[in-house]
């Protein structure tokens, strides 16, 4: 069985000290108390620190932890998650893919990428143009290049697929921090355009090169992480070490506009949605 993968220069999701580990304010949950994933009705947006995985929930805004993600390398933080269209979970650090529990946040190693290391960071799945092929995982780099990994065995060989390509008014456009694909909906990604510091929106056309059109500014920095559900595009803003917190922010698909939900002592490191999320509810 084919594995896909997404790989980025470090940089292209934000600063260094977004590699530090990272403590977590709530407390970390009991495995065995865990329940069962949740209804349709109910969002399965997952977003994680460096440590921790977590669940979004749509009717509360409340982010509920699931678990530690027992297993990864120590001294490692997951830089990224993504979730297939069967709900499967994959996360990422520097140079190894993992595979996530959706029940106990436990990470199991499913490939050590360190032979093709480039500091690895944003991931998000992507359905195929024929829904009954597999979802492939895509990203873009701090330059805007768009890559997939094929992984058969013990080789993993990465692919340019496209690129964001430029505005005509403000210049070059770079992934800033994560993308979510979803069926029906879209492909949109937080990018940085410019000599601009706040992240824009954009929407991504993958037929016609994966180039991004700019949608708007959304008033905040820091978003590695992105999620969508019922029609809302979610965003996870680190606010940085020092503060050790984090926004939950929902982004305007027409305008790009963000609005925070709520701030918590959690430093949000990347999010992911299935390729099959729900748009109406």
């Amino acid at each position: 069985m084919r594995v896909f993968l997404a790989v980025a220069v470090l940089t292209a999701c934000g600063p260094s000290d977004r590699g530090q580990p990272a403590a977590d304010g709530p407390a970390q949950p009991d495995a065995s108390t865990i329940d069962a994933p949740p209804s349709v009705d109910t969002s399965r947006v997952y977003a994680h620190s460096g440590l921790m995985l977590y669940r979004l929930d749509n009717l509360t805004l409340a982010a509920t932890p699931i678990g530690p993600m027992t297993g990864l390398d120590t001294n490692q933080n997951l830089l990224d998650l993504a979730v297939n269209k069967d709900d499967a979970l994959f996360g990422i650090t520097r140079d190894k893919l993992y595979s996530l529990s959706a029940t106990t946040g436990a990470a199991t190693l499913v490939k050590d990428l360190s032979a093709n290391s480039r500091g690895f960071t944003s991931l998000s799945f992507a359905p195929d143009a024929d829904p009954s092929n597999p979802d492939i995982l895509v990203t873009a780099n701090d330059q805007g290049d768009v890559f997939q990994i094929d992984v058969t065995g013990n080789q993993a060989v990465a692919t340019q697929i496209g690129s964001y390509g430029t505005d005509s008014t403000l210049g070059k456009i770079v992934s800033s921090g994560d993308l979510i694909a979803v069926r029906g909906f879209g492909v949109y990604a937080t990018v940085d355009v410019g000599s601009g510091t706040l992240d824009y929106l954009a929407k991504l056309d993958p037929a016609n090169n994966w180039k991004a059109t700019l949608i708007g500014p959304t008033g905040f920095d820091k978003i590695f992480g992105l999620g969508f559900w019922g029609g809302k595009i979610y965003g996870f803003v680190d606010d940085g070490f020092d503060a050790g917190t984090g926004d939950v922010i929902e982004l305007d698909p027409d305008t790009g506009a963000g609005l925070s939900l709520g701030q918590a002592n959690i430093r949000w490191f990347g999010a992911g949605v299935s390729t099959n999320a729900p748009i109406i509810l």
